[in-house]
């Protein structure tokens, strides 16, 4: 009989922010959470991104996923009054400005506007602009270093599971604190089975001056703000039928008091590198993206150009949505290979041809070229062709845009019979717009045009989950708890009941052949494991067991644990120590930097994705503060460590923590 193999395993997750910031400490990073519901794994951010998607455990999928969010906005002086331009259009040499009550000001003088794109991560010049509140950015402002002690191992990306916990309301105009990520009692109401909640700005809402964007080039681009605060939440879930899709709402604010945000326009920004997971950074150059049309689909996708035998069959799609008003907005995708990404470091530039504006990302945003040697259309306005891919493969990037009616056009100026205008895009000032990002998964192209009309009438029906007991559902295991003198309590959750359930564990050094196995009705939910010895760690998972027609196999994560720690999930971070590595991935060596609140006997080890120790280092005691140490990619033997994704655990008195980290070569 066949065995279907599905693994739900902790997968490594990229930091965007792997390298140091200059004159930050660890605990003032942005904090990446990973996400991973059995069928996919990759990082959420509180910076606008997902990172790092892979599918199963065997193909990698996406580098980056973000938002770019576009628009224009009218410029004031730092009094807060309206600027004008003396001669329209400006240019390098008759550019001046002035205000309302200059004795030069007449009525017909046009009023300085902005065309500006705030983007979650840039590509090309790695930019991020949408950061948290309590970022590295705002420790330098003494102003506000109370507060960032305070808040900022809070303000990270929180994760519920079935709605809990659940994070404070959030109200980004009568905060003042602006960490609305700390855990509540109870839960909310979402409809994610998985939700990650995130909340990021593109301002400083504390007031901080100075440019606002993060990255290795960041000095190299100017950005100014549109005033957004955004609330994103992440959905996933592990039912048969919902489990190869993450929908994103995110949540977007103009904060600003009296301009509103005009002709925006909200683009996905996808950069899928397709390969085995093992793969390293040369698994991107073979790409292609495509783009397809008509009702129920619009959606852009990324897949490997020749599958690497078998290896890389899965595409990855995406989806853009406005709720009431898609069916009235523009669409446009386009595709770029990297080293080509538009250009807005000078958004307040000037220029003599129209539109009137340096920012190329509007340009693409809004569905105009800019330079048509770089950016090529996916989305083509052939209306006989509904389907395009690009013909010669590379390392590709592509946007999915959706705007309102442009200027200058017939349908701007169009109103309905309360005068509301139809076919714009605007956001009046301290209002909000929804909209969503929606990143899927499927083997073939028509595997993906299935999806994306299940997914269409999936959100129009308020994404209800209305399970049939036939479906199979991946076990999500819980944290698990501890009871004295020797037993771990386990509590799974599915959706629908399997033929059985395997309580699986085995000592963590163990190998694959001793998994220890017990069988429970498909009805169970719980188990204690009782007799467990005190100084050994356990692997511990959950399996599901279906017969519909064939044999079905899904496994949960594996959990790591013993009597005397909490279990050990992706990234947790426990109060006695802090650990980091840098670059992260890494080709030859990676700086090793562990932080310990007070002395402590400390060692670290190093072990594969099989659990088996690679390295170790000498356990030494250790003062307070800041240690380092370099890995070589070796074993204890000498021997070069193969490519692949490694643990740190460092072991401080009777706390561990861990971090992931990826060997490329």
């Amino acid at each position: 009989m066949k065995r279907l193999i599905v693994c739900l395993i902790c997968l490594y997750a990229i930091s965007a922010f792997a390298l140091p910031i200059e004159g930050a400490q660890p605990s003032r990073m942005m904090h990446p959470e990973n996400h991973n519901n059995g069928v996919f794994s990759l990082t959420s951010t509180n910076f606008g991104n997902e990172e790092d998607m892979h599918y199963l455990h065997s193909q990698k999928l996406l580098y980056m996923s973000t938002s770019w969010i576009s628009g224009k906005r009218y410029r004031r002086d730092p009094l807060g009054r309206l600027l004008y331009w003396v001669t329209y259009p400006p240019s390098s040499i008759n550019n001046q400005m002035i205000t309302g009550d200059d004795p030069l000001w007449t009525d017909d003088l046009v009023m300085v506007q902005d065309t500006l794109t705030t983007v979650g991560f840039e590509g090309d010049i790695e930019l991020y602009e949408l950061l948290p509140a309590y970022n590295g950015l705002l420790y330098a402002n003494p102003d506000t270093q109370d507060l960032y002690g305070v808040y900022n191992t809070q303000d990270r990306v929180l994760k519920s599971i079935m709605g809990s916990p659940a994070p404070l309301p959030f109200d980004p105009l009568g905060s003042t604190n602006f960490c609305f990520s700390i855990p509540q009692a109870g839960s909310f109401d979402t409809p994610g089975f998985i939700t990650d909640s995130a909340y990021y700005y593109d301002y400083c809402p504390f007031g901080t001056l100075g440019d606002r964007d993060f990255g290795s080039s960041s000095s190299r681009s100017t950005h100014y703000p549109l005033g957004l605060a955004v609330h994103q939440e992440s959905y996933s879930w592990n039912l048969q039928n919902h489990d190869k899709m993450l929908i994103m709402k995110h949540t977007v604010y103009n904060t600003n008091e009296l301009d509103a945000i005009r002709d925006l326009a909200i683009s996905h920004f996808v950069d899928a590198d397709l390969g085995p997971s093992s793969g390293g950074t040369e698994i991107a150059p073979d790409d292609v993206s495509g783009y397809v049309k008509g009702p129920g689909y619009e959606f852009a996708y990324s897949r490997d150009f020749d599958g690497d035998n078998g290896l890389s069959p899965t595409y990855i799609g995406s989806k853009l949505i406005i709720p009431d008003f898609t069916d009235y907005g523009l669409r446009h995708a386009w595709f770029w290979k990297v080293g080509d990404g538009p250009d807005d470091r000078d958004a307040r530039n000037f220029q003599t041809y129209n539109p009137r504006t340096p920012n190329e990302k509007y340009w693409l945003a809004t569905g105009r070229n800019p330079n048509s040697n770089k950016f090529l259309l996916m989305r083509l306005e052939d209306p006989g062709i509904m389907d395009y891919e690009q013909p010669v493969p590379n390392d590709t990037r592509f946007l999915n845009t959706l705007h309102g009616a442009l200027p200058g056009t017939p349908a701007y100026d169009q109103t309905d019979d309360q005068g509301n205008y139809v076919y714009r895009l605007d956001l009046e000032p301290q209002e909000s717009i929804s909209y969503y990002t929606v990143l899927f998964v499927g083997e073939s192209l028509a595997e993906l045009k299935s999806r994306s009309l299940q997914i269409e009438a999936f959100m129009a029906g308020g994404m209800q989950i209305d399970p049939d007991p036939a479906l199979t559902c991946i076990p999500y295991l819980m944290p698990i708890e501890y009871q004295e003198p020797d037993t771990f309590n386990l509590i799974w959750h599915s959706y629908t009941d399997p033929d059985r359930f395997e309580v699986r564990y085995k000592a963590q050094d163990a190998p694959d052949t001793e998994w220890n196995m017990i069988i429970l009705p498909g009805s169970a939910r719980a188990y204690s494991l009782s007799g467990m010895a005190a100084e050994t760690w356990y692997q511990i998972k959950i399996g599901s067991v279906y017969y519909s027609p064939a044999e079905v196999y899904l496994e949960s994560e594996t959990k790591l644990i013993n009597l005397s720690h909490v279990s050990i999930g992706d990234e947790q971070i426990v109060p006695l120590s802090q650990i980091r590595n840098y670059p992260n991935p890494f080709s030859g060596k990676t700086k090793i930097e562990y932080e310990l609140k007070e002395s402590a006997a400390a060692s670290l080890e190093i072990y594969n994705i099989r659990g088996q120790k690679v390295r170790s280092f000498n356990e030494a005691a250790h003062s307070p503060g800041i240690h380092n140490l370099t890995w070589d990619g070796r074993d204890d033997g000498g021997k070069a460590c193969a490519s692949g994704v490694y643990y740190l655990r460092l072991q401080a008195g009777k706390q561990l923590t861990q971090r992931k980290m990826l060997l490329v070569k």
